[in-house]
Formats: C-alpha cells, structure tokens, sequence
C-alpha cells in the first residue's frame, strides 16, 4: 500500500471513529414545548415507564417519528374536571369531555431515544409575549392583534368595516387582518353602547396547525395560564396548559338557524354563567384548523 493509500485509509478510520456515538441516532425535526411547564421524557410511550430527563418550557424538541401504538389522552373540559355531576353555582352548562388521543414522539434526548406526548408539541417557537405578575394588581391582557404581532409580524393588510346598527349608539364593527405564510385574523364587536352589554368573536385561521396545535396556541394567546379555580381538580395525568382550559365540550353542533349540523372536523366548547358566557370552536379545514372565540353579556 502506497504512502498516500495508507494516508487516506487512516483519515477514513478517524472520521468513522469520530461520527461512532452518532450512529445509532435518527434525523429529526424540530419542535417545541408548548406544555406550559417542563415536559418529561420517557423511557417508553408510557408515563408509568421510568423519566429520563425533562425539556424546559419554551424548549426545542428533537423528534425522530410520531407513532400512535400507544395513545396518550388530554381531557378537554373545565379546567381538566371530568366530573360532569357537579354542581356549578351561578351557572347553566350542558356538560360533555372531548378526549383528545394523543400520539406519543419518540425525541433524541442527550443523544438517547425517550418519548413524550405530542400534545405537548408545537411546530413554532414559544415566544414569551405576556408580562410575568409580579403582584396581585390587575393588569389587562394582551389584545389578540397584538398578541398575533408578536408571533406572525406586522399584517400585510388590514380592513374595518362598519356594520349594521339599530341604533345609533351602539357598537357594531369587524376588523379583519392577513399576516404571512397565510394567516388570518377577524374580530367582530357589537355592543348596545359603550360600556354595555353585548360580545366579541375572534377568529383565526391557523395554517398546518393540528388540533391541539390550535389549543395550545389560543391558551397562550390568551395568557390562561393566569388563573384557576381552586376548587376544580384537573384529572389530567400530565399538569399542562390543558389545565386551564375553561369550557364544556358541546357533541352536537347547530348553524345560525338552530338547526343541527353533522360535519366531521367541528369541535365546539362553552361555558355559561350567570350574566353571559364563553365559547370556542375548532374546525379542521383543508391546510390548517380555523379556531373562533366568542364571549358576550349583560
């Protein structure tokens, strides 16, 4: 063997020795933790199975694939509670659980191979929009279009629209925006005059956002996180953003009319209480999932 062979079989061997411990380890892709608190890893698709590490909030997550051989489940209800036979002072809600199933990832984790939900997941960056309290003083939440600013940037368009009124003291408007990558954003506001009763709908349309993409993304928008009831105990099996979700699943859907409507890919929630109430829906569209919040009272 020549001196130059010998060269190039030794440079051979080096690099092989060097890219050794990286052998066994799959590409991935990146995602990130939008659970609300640290994400544990697992050993296996299981969370009896023992924890290997955990990922910060807001962390990268490396995913090598998503399999559904295990599914693991998120309760979608008020506030995590899957009691529907209990009593609810100041209120009147039809009272329903959705459960999502999630599929398990397995993650490249400290150059080994663990698992964590996928509900967890999100395929954007967590950006840290909303103010930490530092005190029991109010502070108003951030304004949806502000919000959206700070993930999506600034709009590549924008139309307000006066609609209809019966008087003309009331409030009745809709504010539409486009933002890049195909995002959009539509606020409707009625109120009988300043300051009185009436409501909002927010809705969004998210591109190649899941389901629970979707919620995951209106909870932080929303800075959920805030608040919750001492009294309600959440029967999820992971404490997540999931926690604070605040609305009752609603099975059997209706249009403007009232009449009901069998459609695959809706999911509506509400919560009623005593002067007004909240709602959600989620609908699965082709490219992404439109999510509309509405709230309203006297």
């Amino acid at each position: 063997m020549t001196s130059i062979s010998k060269h190039k079989a030794m440079k051979f061997l080096l690099i092989s020795v060097l890219l050794l411990p990286f052998a066994g380890i799959a590409q991935t892709k990146t995602w990130y933790n939008w659970k609300g608190f640290p994400l544990e890893v697992f050993e296996r698709p299981d969370i009896k199975s023992r924890q290997i590490g955990s990922i910060a909030g807001g962390g990268k997550v490396e995913v090598a694939e998503f399999s559904r051989t295990n599914t693991f489940p998120v309760y979608l209800c008020y506030y995590g509670d899957t009691v529907t036979t209990r009593v609810e002072q100041y209120s009147d809600n039809e009272k329903h659980v959705y459960t999502l199933k999630s599929e398990w990832a397995k993650v490249v984790y400290n150059n080994k191979e663990g698992y964590v939900p996928a509900a967890f997941l999100v395929h954007i960056p967590l950006k840290p929009i909303h103010k930490k309290k530092t005190s029991d003083e109010y502070s108003p939440d951030l304004p949806v279009i502000d919000a959206l600013k700070e993930y999506l940037g600034k709009p590549l368009s924008y139309k307000k629209h006066q609609l209809e009124k019966q008087d003309k003291d009331e409030i009745h408007f809709s504010e539409s925006y486009s933002f890049s990558g195909g995002y959009t954003y539509k606020a409707v506001q009625q109120y009988m005059e300043e300051g009185g009763a009436g409501g909002e709908t927010h809705t969004l349309f998210l591109p190649s956002f899941s389901l629970h993409e979707a919620v995951l993304f209106l909870l932080e928008l929303q800075n959920a996180g805030t608040y919750r009831p001492d009294e309600v105990k959440s029967f999820n099996k992971l404490k997540s953003s999931y926690d604070y979700f605040r609305w009752w699943y609603q099975p059997v859907n209706y249009d403007d009319e009232g009449n009901e409507v069998k459609a695959a890919g809706i999911y509506n929630f509400q919560y009623n209480s005593e002067g007004g109430g909240s709602g959600v829906k989620f609908t699965q569209k082709k490219g992404g999932v439109e999510v509309e919040y509405s709230f309203g009272g006297c």
